[in-house]
C-alpha cells in the first residue's frame, strides 16, 4: 500500500494482492482514523459480496474469484468498540464483453491490478452502536 496525506484528503493506492478491507482497517488503525468517508476506482478479485436482509436480520454472501472492474466504491469508516471499522459498498463490472454487474456490502476484497482510494477524514470520533430493532451497529451522532 502507498499512501500520501493531503491535510484532510488521503490517497491510498492498493497493490495487486492487497486485502481491502484488511488495509484500510490497518490504515485506520495506524494513523488514528476515527470518521471518514471514501470513494474508489480499479479491479478486484476473490470478491465477497451480499446484501442485508432486514426480516431475518442476517447477511447474505457470494463469492466470486474472477476479476472485475470497480465501476463505483463508496465507503466510510467509524468507531466500533473504539477500533476502526470500514463499511464498504460497490458496483463491480465483469471483466469480459458482458460487463454485467454485481453491487452490494463488501465482506472482503483482493486487488486484482491496482485500487486508487481518496479518503476524506472527518474532524470528530464517530461512533457505530448496536440497534437491536434493525439489528446493525449504527453510526450514532
Amino acid at each position: 500500500m502507498r499512501h500520501r496525506r493531503e491535510d484532510t484528503l488521503d490517497v491510498i493506492v492498493l497493490a495487486r494482492g492487497e486485502s481491502l478491507i484488511e488495509s484500510l482497517t490497518t490504515l485506520a488503525a495506524q494513523e488514528g482514523i476515527t470518521h471518514a468517508s471514501f470513494q474508489g476506482i480499479g479491479a478486484v478479485e476473490d470478491v465477497t459480496i451480499g446484501y442485508y436482509e432486514l426480516a431475518t436480520k442476517e447477511y447474505h454472501f457470494n463469492t466470486y474469484t474472477e476479476t472485475f472492474e470497480v465501476a463505483s466504491m463508496q465507503g466510510n469508516i467509524a468507531l466500533v468498540e473504539g477500533k476502526p471499522f470500514v463499511h464498504v459498498h460497490a458496483v463491480l463490472s465483469r471483466c469480459d464483453e458482458t460487463l454485467g454487474c454485481i453491487g452490494g456490502h463488501i465482506k472482503d476484497a483482493r486487488v486484482a491490478v491496482t485500487l486508487e482510494i481518496h479518503l476524506r477524514r472527518g474532524v470528530e470520533a464517530i461512533t457505530r452502536l448496536p440497534d437491536d430493532t434493525i439489528g446493525l451497529k449504527l453510526i450514532t451522532l
